[in-house]
């Protein structure tokens, strides 16, 4: 059963065929208990009776493992078309993009995904933390795309997890949202916040923090904004842990926590967030929540932000859309529990810049040589060339000088049939 298609993509699979650099496979999942047919907007197979029944919500982990499983068969349109469906709508009233060019992101949304090497494919799949302390090939290439990013503009990733790679659980989740919750309290004594404000420096005195004061929720004065996302990341953490059955609610979650973005210099965007500086509050809290709940001997683990490189960014207009598809891809917004993103990607990318158009040239000639983009984007234009091929439903008109003959009847020409 074929999946059903709005106009704008059936007018989007055109215009890239023109222009082939997209594929647009079926964008169908079958639901193995259910034995539902599912596309993106539509399901299939429910009787007339069931029609205002309410279909149970994806969870985060479900998505990913459907994403996951279509990128490794090739299939990159119902991913860039659903993770660009999600993230678009953000920047209706932004300068960062245009969010109505869709050929544009498309195209540069499957060059990621053509040219992306297996540690960014390990790290959709939410095992590239694990992968990297076994696996000698994926070592091996990594070392590669790690030297390259040296002087190549890249996204990088971060994830929350022990020693041995291992996500948290969604209990050991849920003791985090409440070390949060404790921390945000107001007009009362906080039990942990002087301890998790000393954690890493600069330390915090404990008259200071007596009188209200918290590392993570101060510049000038206390952020309400920064409350209100903290209280919005306590609130993906529910959303999250609601989807887990119970029975896995000691099992490690497969898709880590995490963070994602863009810079010019991945190592030094990387140190800086090591050191804690224009990093990212949500995530450094937690980790210092992580290092106090060990210590205490309340988590077995020690839980950490272990960073990686997972992309190279071969042109300049890639810069944007990158780091916004890499976002939603590996879902790491605080909303949903996926991790500690709380603001709209793309926006600081100013340094894709300052290359100059021969140093893009050679970016790109190094993704050519030492990726399998130019295979890979074959496929893709011969399979929307298919699909192109398959949406052209609609009979042919037939020219003037073929309606001429009009007297030959049906026992004159075996090959003709009447038309209704």
């Amino acid at each position: 059963m074929l999946s059903t298609f709005s106009k704008r993509n059936a007018v989007e699979a055109a215009q890239i065929t023109k222009s082939p650099q997209l594929l647009f496979p079926q964008d169908i999942t079958i639901h193995e208990k259910t034995q539902m047919v599912t596309t993106r907007t539509k399901f299939y197979g429910q009787s007339l009776h069931d029609q205002d029944r309410v279909v149970p919500a994806e969870t985060l982990a479900g998505r990913r493992r459907r994403w996951s499983t279509l990128l490794r068969q090739n299939h990159y349109m119902p991913v860039i078309l659903e993770v660009l469906d999600a993230e678009l709508p953000k920047y209706a009233n932004s300068t960062i993009i245009d969010p109505s060019d869709r050929v544009a992101h498309n195209r540069e949304c499957a060059l990621i995904l053509a040219s992306a090497p297996s540690v960014f494919a390990a790290a959709v799949d939410g095992s590239l933390t694990t992968r990297l302390l076994t696996d000698p090939n994926l070592q091996k290439e990594y070392a590669i795309v790690h030297e390259r990013a040296q002087s190549q503009p890249s996204i990088y990733a971060q994830f929350l997890a022990d020693e041995n790679g291992i996500a948290p659980t969604a209990t050991q989740y849920l003791l985090i949202r409440d070390m949060v919750e404790d921390y945000l309290a107001e007009g009362q004594q906080s039990t942990h916040a002087w301890q998790l404000d000393n954690m890493t420096g600069p330390s915090v005195s404990i008259s200071k923090s007596a009188q209200g004061y918290r590392k993570y929720l101060h510049r000038s004065s206390r952020s309400s904004q920064r409350v209100e996302t903290l209280r919005k990341f306590c609130e993906g953490i529910q959303t999250r842990v609601s989807e887990t059955p119970a029975a896995q609610y000691n099992v490690p979650f497969h898709f880590p926590p995490g963070e994602c973005g863009y810079s010019g210099d991945s190592h030094r965007r990387l140190t800086q967030h090591r050191a804690r500086q224009s990093s990212n509050y949500i995530m450094n809290l937690v980790e210092d929540i992580c290092t106090y709940l060990h210590r205490t001997g309340q988590f077995q683990q020690q839980f950490r932000m272990y960073q990686h490189i997972i992309y190279l960014i071969f042109r300049p207009s890639q810069a944007a859309i990158a780091e916004i598809f890499c976002s939603g891809l590996l879902q790491v917004w605080t909303e949903n529990g996926g991790g500690f993103n709380a603001y709209p990607a793309g926006r600081s990318v100013a340094t894709s810049q300052r290359l100059s158009d021969s140093q893009w040239a050679v970016n790109e000639a190094w993704v050519r040589e030492n990726s399998p983009i130019e295979e890979n984007m074959r496929v893709q234009q011969e399979r929307a060339i298919e699909w192109t091929k398959a949406l052209e439903w609609q009979p042919k008109v037939m020219e003037d000088e073929d309606m001429l003959d009009v007297s030959v009847t049906a026992t004159d020409r075996s090959d003709r049939y009447d038309c209704v």
